[in-house]
């Protein structure tokens, strides 16, 4: 289940992915310490990406953003395990549903 968001795109570095794919070869305690650095590595350029200056924050964040709820529910689901998708997917199928309903209501009548 690699599914990889905007912010997992933005922070992304060689040195990080090269790391994750190696996890599974090493021992239990060389796993450890690497998934650790592995993840001080993605705060620290996490914290650095958001040190800059606002105004390319606002124009990477306007290119990217859509105002579509369905949209993001689906980007969430695609993430979620367990009872958090079911939730999300329920919601998703009954705003869905309402749409469709919306739809049938604007169709005129022959």
């Amino acid at each position: 289940m690699e599914e990889h968001n905007i912010l997992d795109e933005m922070i992304a570095e060689d040195q990080v992915e090269i790391l994750k794919a190696a996890m599974p070869y090493l021992p239990a305690q060389g796993q450890r310490l690497i998934s650790v650095y592995a993840k001080f590595l993605e705060l620290s350029n996490t914290i650095r990406l958001f040190s800059q200056p606002q105004a390319d924050m606002q124009m990477h964040a306007q290119e990217q953003f859509t105002a579509d709820p369905l949209e993001m529910l689906t980007a969430c689901s695609k993430v979620c395990r367990g009872p958090a998708k079911e939730r999300i997917d329920s919601l998703i199928n009954t705003m869905a549903m309402v749409q469709l309903f919306e739809l049938s209501q604007d169709v005129p009548k022959q």
